[in-house]
């Protein structure tokens, strides 16, 4: 069981985070009345492929260069 703060915040059990390598972040999602949480990460922008370096790499692969 977990338990929801003052302040709304989520204490999870350590042995549950640590079963799922203990993660820093989650995603949440609410679906028909069920909290859902589950492992994430934090991307930002600069990460991201540009997406005109995937147009190039899929040209090349059709090309048979990739």
């Amino acid at each position: 069981m977990a338990k929801l703060t003052s302040k709304n915040q989520l204490t999870l059990p350590k042995a549950v985070v640590e079963a799922l390598g203990s993660p820093r972040h989650f995603r949440i999602q609410v679906h028909d009345g069920v909290l859902l949480l589950w492992p994430g990460r934090l991307v930002c922008a600069a990460d991201a492929p540009h997406p005109a370096a995937e147009v190039q790499d899929s040209r090349a692969r059709q090309d048979g260069k990739g």
